[in-house]
């Protein structure tokens, strides 16, 4: 029996992770907001203007941006499941994925986004670039629990609901 190192499980969910960060990045430079490059000297005259491009179908938006429904339901995924993960102080969306991804979000413009393995995930704060923890556990009487560590929101332990959407 063939031993899979450990680092190959990692990969997967690191890259996921690194992609995300580098669109972050990638949004931050085309909306203007990181730092502009010295204009480059043009020897030649300037080409045409070319026709704008037709306007999307749906306009871009920034995740927090999103209503939290709309940002679980970005991905295209027929496994998902989505849940209202709630107790006494908090109420969050989540989405489960069939790839093992898991996102979350609030009604004030937090998204998180990770990818679980082994019922945990290393969630990252897509509007501040913040990480923190989630753990995903079914309680004896088989409610699904998620348990949040570091963020707005550690030491919540939250109840998940399916969501009727």
């Amino acid at each position: 029996m063939a031993h899979t190192p450990g680092w190959t499980k990692l990969a997967g969910p690191a890259l996921e992770l690194a992609a995300l960060a580098f669109c972050s990045f990638a949004m931050e430079l085309a909306s203007g907001t990181a730092a502009k490059a010295a204009p480059e000297r043009q020897t030649a005259p300037p080409a045409p203007i070319p026709e704008p491009a037709p306007a999307p179908a749906r306009p871009l938006r920034e995740a927090w941006e999103m209503r939290p429904h709309d940002f679980l339901s970005e991905i295209a995924d027929d496994g998902a499941n989505h849940y209202r993960a709630s107790d006494t102080g908090v109420e969050l969306v989540a989405g489960l994925y069939s790839d093992g991804r898991i996102r979350l979000a609030d009604q004030n413009g937090r998204r998180f986004a990770g990818a679980l393995i082994g019922g945990h995930a290393d969630l990252l704060e897509l509007q501040r670039n913040e990480w923190s923890e989630v753990f995903l556990r079914v309680t004896p009487t088989g409610r699904m629990q998620l348990e949040l560590r570091g963020g707005p929101y550690d030491s919540h332990v939250l109840t998940c609901e399916p969501l009727q959407e």
